[in-house]
């Protein structure tokens, strides 16, 4: 089920979906779009209703992000991304684009300072909206990383950057568009005696500090990591 949590802790159920495993999130100040890699449900705050995503245009997706009026969604088991219309959760069919740069799947999209941050298995492109009529994102040249992401849900923005676990199992930070290494090896080691693909992040700030969390969920571990030490 759905739920809206208010600030002083009462909660509204909004409705029931048919979503298994983690979800991603993103909202366009009305709509709140959720997908689990499998389905997509809508959520539309002024007339309050609930609905599947479906039609021509709609693909399975792992993760959805938000940038310029557009929702956009990597399609699962491709190297495509794809949008929605904009100011909208209808989709067009022709409305899609493929991460060229490596042969790899694209697992994970992630809006950061208005560019949108393309993760694939092996390697990482950055697009920016163009304004061209036919398809607003073209690919920003010379932002290419030669790292993949090792869970589709470890991508996450923080102190004006963007982090992930890579597929090599480091932590990486980028700094502009180089991946910076902030893991150690003894955390690499403990990171690759479980099962990284699951893997999910968040973020957080508290007292001025700024800090990256990652989880392990059958492993059972979860790292922290703090920006400013």
């Amino acid at each position: 089920r759905l739920y809206r949590v208010a600030s002083n802790g009462a909660h509204t159920e909004l409705g029931s979906v048919s979503l298994n495993g983690r979800v991603s999130m993103a909202d366009n100040g009305r709509e709140l779009v959720i997908v689990d890699g499998a389905r997509g449900y809508a959520w539309d705050s002024e007339t309050e209703t609930l609905t599947e995503l479906s039609g021509d245009g709609w693909y399975p997706a792992n993760t959805v992000t938000y940038q310029d009026g557009y929702f956009i969604f990597n399609r699962a088991g491709t190297g495509q991304f794809f949008l929605s219309e904009l100011l909208s959760v209808e989709f067009d069919a022709l409305d899609f684009a493929t991460a060229e740069g490596a042969p790899d799947d694209t697992l994970a999209v992630l809006s950061d300072h208005r560019e949108l941050w393309v993760f694939g298995e092996r390697s990482i492109e950055v697009w920016y909206n163009s304004g061209d009529p036919d398809f607003p994102f073209e690919r920003m040249q010379g932002a290419f990383v030669e790292r993949g992401i090792g869970a589709s849900h470890s991508a996450a923005k923080l102190d004006n950057g963007v982090f992930w676990l890579g597929e090599d199992g480091i932590v990486y930070r980028a700094m502009g568009y180089q991946p910076q290494r902030i893991s150690t090896h003894a955390v690499e080691q403990a990171i690759s005696e479980g099962h990284q693909a699951d893997a999910f992040a968040y973020t957080y700030t508290e007292e001025g500090h700024a800090f990256y969390v990652l989880t392990f969920p059958r492993q059972k571990q979860t790292w922290c990591f703090d920006v400013a030490t």
